[in-house]
């Protein structure tokens, strides 16, 4: 029998605490090449992931899907934004900006 809790992958062992539901076993045969998933408290078992260049997602509802790739250009000043951090000083709890150039 398989466990699982705020649908965690399943197992055949909880630690004890309460919230464990039954789930199913997962499938016995997986073709080659194909991938294991849980997921939306079921198993899935994933075709292979497409060897075309890309950010592939897998959803479960249309399977592998290509993400478009955006390109953002930024302005100097947002460039400059983005380099500043902001880290706190451990010895005075301060904020302190630091810049890529420091």
């Amino acid at each position: 029998m398989y466990w699982t809790k705020n649908g965690s992958i399943p197992s055949q062992e909880t630690d004890g605490t309460e919230g464990w539901q039954q789930a199913p076993a997962p499938p016995t045969e997986i073709p080659e090449g194909h991938e294991l998933l849980w997921a939306s408290w079921q198993w899935h078992i994933l075709p292979p992931k497409p060897t075309e260049p890309g950010l592939w997602r897998w959803y479960i509802d249309r399977g592998w899907v290509k993400r478009e790739e955006k390109v953002v250009e930024l302005t100097t000043e947002q460039v400059a934004v983005l380099a500043t951090q902001q880290i706190v000083d451990l010895a005075t709890q301060q904020i302190v900006n630091l810049t890529s150039s420091q």
